[in-house]
This record gives structure tokens, sequence and C-alpha cells, in this order.
């Protein structure tokens, strides 16, 4: 047994607040061709086998939270036949909804009220009510009434003309990079080749070794002068949340746009994550009318070889403190955020050991993706986007290759409307289209014609 990793908690908080489908990450992956299903099943099983991350079970013991991996055991996955992309992808999109079920096992010496929401609003708890009930539903209809507890769960999918898999997994043993990584190893295993893989439980063991050292001291004193910096919450959106859905908004950059991004990047010796990031904190800080404020980084943390090759839960989520007066020009905006998100990824491990503060100064996080399926070019990857979450506002930023074109995803609670969405992505992508063409300009005279309120 070994303790759950920094991020791993939160998860695993969400998972007995009984709200895991916020913790929900589901896809699909399709090859052209014929199907052979007997293929199908060996290299699904080798996936399972090759990644303890995905036969963990968890443990309440002595006060604690502990997680080991059960011994693999082969299975028979379920097929599923469709007859399209768009009866795969609609059935996708409610199963992507479907909570999982973890393997928890406790001595009772956790109570349970350590768990729960403190003080929620009546009418919160009313609409997660309401909500479980419309859950109920759809897991009869999915016949998912009666499941195996499991933070895992891959189907075989057949369609006349491709084939592949649709997975989904509890975001307390999975990440976006994880998703990228299982495609390309079940890619791997179906022509017969064997994919490098690590164990969860090594990485785990390094982790608890390096917080014994000085570097994680030195880390989390930087993270705790970070909120000191600015007491002041950061909320975008400070309307109270009453409800736990949430809605999804995407752009797909044009060819032309992702290109004069990429060449900016090059060009200023920057990545195009610090250009994306600038223009979200430009319109961050034109919607508050704040010069300082705070902005979440999520940072993969994964650095060589080994990292990259090991299924689990990995990422770190980094406060970035920044000071961005609307008269500065674009050009000095970007080098103040390259600056401030060097600093803060260089102490990504550290921790502030005033985790119910942390929580409670922003309400906005910015990922980049850029993992990719290396094994087939061929291949079609689709997210299924979990509609549940808290009172945080999350932008993705893919870049996944091949057509060359970045999309950016704005993720939110429902406090923040569908409409509203689209117009904060609007202007989003306003800012980084004026911002890169000339960035001589002011960033408070970027994205002209379209409103930040």
């Amino acid at each position: 047994m070994y303790p759950l990793y920094n991020t791993q908690l939160l998860m695993y908080v969400a998972e007995k607040r009984h709200v895991g489908q916020m913790c929900l990450m589901a896809g699909s992956v399709l090859l052209p061709g014929e199907a052979d299903v007997e293929a199908m099943q060996k290299a699904a099983n080798n996936v399972l086998r090759i990644n303890d991350a995905l036969r963990l079970r968890f443990i309440e013991k002595d006060g604690h939270v502990w997680q080991e991996p059960l011994p693999y055991e082969e299975r028979v996955f379920e097929v599923l036949h469709f007859k399209n992309r768009e009866a795969l992808h609609r059935w996708g999109r409610v199963y992507g909804t479907i909570p999982l079920k973890l393997d928890i096992t406790s001595d009772g010496s956790i109570p349970e009220d350590r768990w729960k929401m403190k003080n929620p609003p009546l009418k919160l708890v009313l609409n997660i009510l309401r909500h479980d009930l419309k859950m109920f539903f759809t897991k009869l209809r999915f016949h998912a009434l009666k499941t195996q507890p499991s933070c895992f769960e891959m189907k075989l999918v057949v369609l006349p003309d491709a084939y592949g898999v649709i997975m989904k997994l509890h975001h307390v043993v999975s990440d976006a990079w994880t998703m990228m990584l299982l495609a390309n190893q079940f890619i791997h295993f179906l022509r017969g080749e064997t994919p490098q893989s690590y164990q969860y439980e090594d990485f785990i063991k390094s982790e608890m070794e390096f917080q014994k050292s000085g570097r994680y001291e030195k880390d989390c004193r930087f993270m705790e002068e970070q909120y000191a910096q600015c007491p002041e919450p950061t909320w975008v959106w400070p309307k109270p949340y009453t409800t736990l859905e949430a809605v999804r908004n995407t752009s797909v950059l044009d060819l032309e746009l992702s290109s004069r991004v990429r060449e900016y990047a090059l060009l200023h010796d920057i990545t195009p994550y610090t250009a994306f990031l600038t223009a979200i904190c430009i319109f961050m800080g034109r919607k508050m009318g704040r010069e300082k404020f705070y902005v979440g980084s999520v940072v993969i943390n994964r650095a060589g070889v080994r990292e990259r090759n090991t299924a689990g839960m990995f990422i770190h989520e980094v406060p970035i403190l920044m000071n961005l007066p609307q008269t500065e020009s674009f050009a000095d905006a970007v080098l103040h955020v390259r600056d401030r998100s060097f600093s803060g990824f260089r102490h990504q491990k550290g921790t502030s050991r005033t985790q119910d503060t942390k929580k409670m100064l922003y309400d906005v996080w910015v990922s980049y993706q850029d993992g990719i399926l290396e094994a087939d070019n061929r291949a079609e990857c689709t997210q299924y986007f979990n509609q549940y979450t808290i009172d945080t506002t999350i932008f993705t930023i893919e870049d996944r290759g091949g057509s060359g074109c970045f999309t950016v995803h704005f993720d939110h609670n429902l406090r923040v409307s569908f409409a509203e969405g689209k117009k904060v992505l609007a202007a989003v992508l306003s800012i980084l289209s004026d911002g890169v063409k000339d960035d001589t300009r002011q960033i408070g005279s970027l994205g002209d014609g379209i409103s930040s309120n």
C-alpha cells in the first residue's frame, strides 16, 4: 500500500462526496478497416495488464487513505456495434457522464462527516438530488445500475468501416496524457508490438522520497509566498453556483490563425501555450477591472521518458500571480506571463499547507494538451465531456498535430451560460489574433468590438 498523490486526494474527496461524475474522463479511438475482435480483446487485456494504475483499489485505514494495485486478471471486454460514427458519439456523450464506482474499503477510522460539503446552499442540494434522480434513469437505460467497482472501463467498438475502443477512467488514476497513452498502447498491441510502460507505484514512491528533500520545502515556501502576495481572491465569475451541471464551449482555430500563433511563438522564443495564456489573462483582467490576480495553470509533470510512459494521475495545479496593466503592450505582457509561468513551473511540486485557502483564491484554470496518437496517424480521437463541475472554469488548448489547427475548450459550471461561454471564447481568440498580428498595441485595445463583460 502507498498513499495518494496530492492531486489524487482532491479527486478522492469528490468521489466520497458522491459527485464523482466531475472526475470522469472518457473518449473513443477509431481505426479504419475491418475489426478483428479476438486481436482487440488481446490488446485491451494487455493494456490492463501493463498499467497498475488501472487496477487500483483504495483503502481507508488508520485515519489515512491508501491505494494498492489489484493483481491482473484477464477480462472479456464488452463489444459494442454501431451503424455509424454519429451513433457511436451520441452514445458516448451520455456514457461519458455515468459515474464509475471506485473500489473502496474502510476500517471505519475516517468518519463519513469528514467528506461532507460544509453548509451547502439548499438550492444546490436540491439540484444535486434532482440530477441524481435523472442519473438513476440514465443508468437504468444503460444497464449500469449494478456494475463492478473499478477506476477504468474499456469497451470494444465495431463499425461497418472502422473499429476501436471507447474508454472511461476516473481522474483519481488518470489525466489527459494517460488517455492518449492508453490509446497508443492499444494500437501498438494490435500490431503485435510491445510499447514502453512503467508502474505508477514507482512514481508515487519517488514523489514520497522527493517530499523529504530540502527542494520540496523550498517549493512549498514559494507556493505559500505566492498566495500571500495577493490575498484578494480572483473570481472572474463571482456569482454563487446552485448546480454542478456544466457545459463545454469549443472553438477550432482556422489554419491561418493557428499558423500565426506558431510563428509568433517561434519568433519570440515562447511556447504557443504562453501566447494563449496571455490572451486569457488579458481577458480576465479586463473583465474584473483588475491588474493583479491569480490564474491556475495545470502542469502535466511528465518531463522524462519514464513519466511519459506511465499511466496515472500526474498533474499539478500551479497558481500564477499576474500583474498586467491594460496600458502594457502585448509583447511586454507575453514576456511577463512567460517569466511568471516559468517561475511557477520551477516550483510546481510544492504545496501550500493551507489547502482550504488555496481552493478559494481563483476560479480559472488553463491546461495545454499536446499528447498525440503517434501509433497511427489515421486514428480518430473523440473526447466526451462529463458535464459536471464545481465553481471553476477551465480553458483547455489542444495541440494534437495532424491538421495543425488548435482547438480551445471552455468548460464551466452553468452559473456561466452556454451563450456567455461562447462570447468568452470569441473575446479571448480576438485578443489573441490582434496580439500576434501587432504586439506593439496596448493590451487594453486588443479584441476591438468584442465585449468582455
